[in-house]
């Protein structure tokens, strides 16, 4: 999983004054979309998406959706969460256990919990390249705007029923089991892949990821693809093949808010048919594409709403010193063009133009603004470009799931 918290930068945007207005330095530029943004009326298949900055206004460039969750078979045993992280890097749903509803009450509802052979809970660490989330995994009914899927796997994170963490899951960073340290009520994953883990799970007890959790204790374990978190949309009755990020272009200083749409399924209705798109097929294990930057060939590299910035390595922009808002995240002296070029699985390329400017110089000069097309982050990984959310505003970002059909062919892809 590919969820990047936020840096400290946007702990500054509630904690404290930036100063200033207007826009940054000179030079700044607005990147144009590949694509524009449909204007889609209210329909069965089309939820809002709104970048606003989550729980308590600290988030920056993350985008929230919300979900509504049923005790299996029941209408009444339901709650309803905003500010549940829209998330194109990872599988499935999973929810914060203090999570609050939009009623402001706490979530409480007694989902059936999954069990392996013998009846020991099955429990996941979910990791993510900065921490780690433990909790169980429980049967629900997911409900988002119109559609639905029954008795689907999630994940309850930070369930105090399970709040012993093995050594092996809280080895790999901080606990992001909270809706303070995770920024969100819970997270939508619906990128390219069906299951959270998949094939490797099958066999290899040494995952990582699952557990069974006896009354002795909890020991890693495999886990069916049935028992896995899995990709909600797969179990829609329609509009099943994947989803179209929709974000509407920002402002080269930012903006305060964003508001756009998640539309569900690919060429199965009118509102969501694709033309005229660069199609890039996905790694079918990995859902990862290649891009080229700078001459050097990145095979996995992906496109992220989860991650709140472009995460990748280049030692010629500067960084922004440990002491500012923003440590990590690149602090070019003005603002960058950059031009990537892109290759699926057919290698046909594409090339796309992205803008990195100085994330000191448009925090402090914007200090109320959540969502920016420009912040860029000194990522770790040699051989991947993340392609964060800057990516999507001002795109229609199509995600095609791994085996569904649509008119460009079998998924997994990307396209824009």
């Amino acid at each position: 999983m590919r969820r990047l918290a936020v840096l400290s930068c946007a702990l500054t945007l509630a904690l404290t004054g930036c100063g200033g207005g207007g826009s940054p330095g000179s030079g700044a530029t607005v990147f144009p979309a590949s694509t524009s943004v449909h204007t889609l009326a209210a329909a069965a298949n089309v939820i809002p998406v709104t970048v606003n900055g989550g729980p308590g206004g600290r988030w920056v460039d993350m985008p929230y959706v919300s979900v509504t969750v049923c005790i299996p078979g029941s209408a009444a045993g339901c709650q309803t969460f905003n500010d549940i992280e829209l998330d194109t890097g990872s599988y499935g749903l999973r929810l914060l256990a203090d999570a609050r509803d939009t009623s402001g009450n706490a979530f409480t509802l007694a989902l059936p919990q999954e069990t392996a052979t013998g009846g020991a809970a099955v429990v996941e660490c979910t990791q993510f390249t900065d921490g780690y989330s433990w909790g169980p995994v429980k049967t629900a009914d997911v409900h988002i705007g119109g559609e639905s899927a029954s008795a689907i796997p999630i994940q309850v994170i930070g369930d105090p029923a399970y709040g012993t963490v093995p050594s092996a899951c809280a080895s790999t960073g901080k606990s992001e089991d909270t809706v303070a340290s995770f920024g969100a009520n819970g997270l939508l994953g619906v990128g390219p892949l069906v299951h959270d883990c998949g094939p490797g799970c099958l066999s290899n007890a040494g995952n990582g990821r699952y557990y069974v959790c006896p009354a002795s204790g909890c020991t890693q374990s495999t886990a069916s693809l049935d028992a896995q978190v899995r990709n909600p949309v797969v179990d829609f009755q329609t509009d099943d093949n994947g989803v179209i990020v929709e974000l509407p272009a920002v402002p080269a200083a930012g903006a305060s808010t964003v508001a756009g749409s998640l539309v569900f399924g690919i060429d199965t209705q009118g509102n969501n048919t694709m033309t005229g798109a660069a199609v890039l097929p996905a790694d079918p294990s990995t859902g990862d594409i290649t891009t080229t930057f700078n001459g050097t060939v990145l095979p996995e590299s992906y496109f992220d709403t989860g991650s709140n910035a472009y995460f990748f390595s280049d030692g010629a922009i500067p960084t922004c010193s440990a002491g500012s808002i923003a440590p990590g995240f690149f602090c070019p002296a003005s603002p960058l063009t950059l031009t990537l070029t892109n290759a699926g699985q057919n290698g046909l390329p594409s090339s796309v133009t992205i803008g990195v400017s100085s994330a000191v110089a448009l925090l402090e000069a914007n200090p109320g603004y959540t969502a920016f097309n420009d912040l860029g982050v000194s990522g770790s990984n040699q051989g991947s470009f993340d392609f964060g959310l800057p990516f999507f505003l001002g795109r229609n970002v199509f995600v095609a799931i791994a085996g569904a059909n649509t008119s460009a062919g079998l998924g997994p892809y990307f396209a824009y």
